[in-house]
């Protein structure tokens, strides 16, 4: 599982739309503990490698600004 953290719930849920579109399931998160990262939601994909990197690119196009990605291992 990859986790792309956004600033806001808007952008975790445009994300979820634009992911979907690509055909990427994606799950919006509620991020406890982390005040460096705005509202703290991230979306998560549960792919690995290839798919989170797409993920990650249909996220930049669109102009959805990553504030950070973790994966469950770094959790």
């Amino acid at each position: 599982m990859t986790y792309f953290q956004v600033s806001s719930v808007t952008n975790a849920m445009r994300a979820k739309t634009l992911l979907a579109r690509r055909g990427i399931v994606a799950y919006v998160s509620r991020q406890t503990g982390d005040e460096d990262n705005g509202c703290g939601y991230s979306v998560a994909v549960s792919g690995r490698g290839g798919e989170a990197d797409f993920a990650e690119q249909v996220l930049a196009d669109a102009g959805v600004r990553v504030r950070g990605k973790r994966t469950r291992d770094d959790l």
